[in-house]
């Protein structure tokens, strides 16, 4: 009678531990199901930012007057490298896509827009050839929207006789480039990471062409030399200092980018300028500079996202190994506990 409850108790033993067994199982299945609906989900995320666009950037047609236009081009200019993507005008490379309410897209990143690299944008009317000035640009300008600003015209840093409407992002800091027209004005707001305001009083002041101070005389003939430098520096936020070592640069090292080179330390006196004493700021620059701090931050979210999700599949992976760990322990369980039930019924027989 003790041995057929005995073996009662062993086949109930066994069918619990088949029963904890298929319990668990069933939660690893809804585990793994769970980690495959997050892959899906985030595979999902994925494709929506593609089909989205995230390279992509806009400009608003009627903020320029353009509403009529058959077509803007979007013409671009790498500052890092100094190249550009296409010859302006060409229309089959530089075109954008109408979109509604006039505002027309452009694939910046199929284009070869780069991360680390800053450019310079500007928005053509291919019909009366109407341009806006160079807007600063980076990936950070991926996904928005230029609006150009009719009321503000600014000279055209190589034709002083043409002016272009200025042109700001909606959601960027970045501003138009900030430059020294062919006749020694300063345009702009931003002054590019490629170059610093010593710089580009350095350049100025080295030229030959028509780029610098000694074209600016040309036409401004009712200015000094000492003058034009004065307000080229002052507006660059630079002091007598920096013009001192900048004056000695052109002569000695000249413009890297045509290898000219020009003494003006005999036409300007320090004593007689209206710039502050201030401290040689060499290279530096005085300026606020454009940042790619944006790109960073949108890097690290899409790190941050990227992280999260393998945090999810991390944790479908733990559920999975604890089950697994469950099932092992209950086993063990059962076989200690059947071991022990023979081990007492061979000791009952014996006696």
């Amino acid at each position: 009678m003790f041995k057929k409850i005995l073996s009662l108790a062993i086949v109930a033993m066994m069918l619990m531990s088949l029963i904890a067994v298929g319990a668990s199982a069933a939660q690893v299945e809804v585990a793994e199901e769970a980690a495959a609906a997050d892959d899906v989900a985030s595979q999902g995320a994925e494709a929506e930012v593609a089909a989205t666009g995230a390279g992509m950037i806009y400009f608003d047609a009627a903020s320029a007057g353009w509403e009529s236009a058959s077509k803007i081009l979007f013409y671009i200019y790498d500052l890092t490298n100094g190249s550009e993507f296409a010859a302006w005008g060409s229309s089959k490379k530089l075109g954008g896509t109408k979109g509604d309410n006039n505002i027309w897209s452009f694939d910046a990143e199929g284009l070869g827009v780069t991360a680390g690299n800053v450019y310079t944008i500007q928005f053509n009317n291919a019909d009366t050839n109407a341009e806006t000035y160079a807007l600063l640009m980076d990936t950070s300008c991926f996904g928005d929207t230029a609006v150009a600003d009719p009321g503000t015209l600014i000279e055209n840093p190589v034709d002083s006789n043409k002016k272009s409407m200025e042109a700001h992002w909606t959601n960027n800091s970045l501003g138009s480039r900030l430059q020294i027209t062919s006749i020694g004005n300063v345009v702009g707001k931003s002054i590019p990471s490629t170059t610093t305001a010593f710089d580009m009083l350095v350049y100025f002041l080295a030229d030959k062409g028509k780029s610098g101070l000694m074209n600016a005389l040309n036409f401004q003939t009712d200015k000094t030399a000492q003058q034009i430098i004065d307000s080229v520096a002052g507006t660059l936020n630079l002091t007598q200092a920096d013009v001192t070592k900048a004056i000695k640069q052109a002569a000695e090292v000249g413009n890297a980018d045509t290898g000219d080179k020009k003494d003006w330390s005999s036409d300007w006196d320090a004593s007689k300028s209206s710039l502050p004493a201030g401290e040689s700021g060499g290279s530096t620059d005085t300026s606020s500079k454009s940042s790619s701090s944006s790109s960073s931050t949108s890097t690290s979210s899409k790190s941050s996202t990227t992280t999260s999700t393998s945090s999810k599949s991390g944790s479908a992976s733990n559920t999975q190994t604890g089950q697994e760990e469950n099932i092992l322990f209950i086993m063990l369980g059962v076989m200690v506990l059947a071991a022990g039930v023979i081990f007492f019924v061979r000791k009952k027989e014996r006696a």
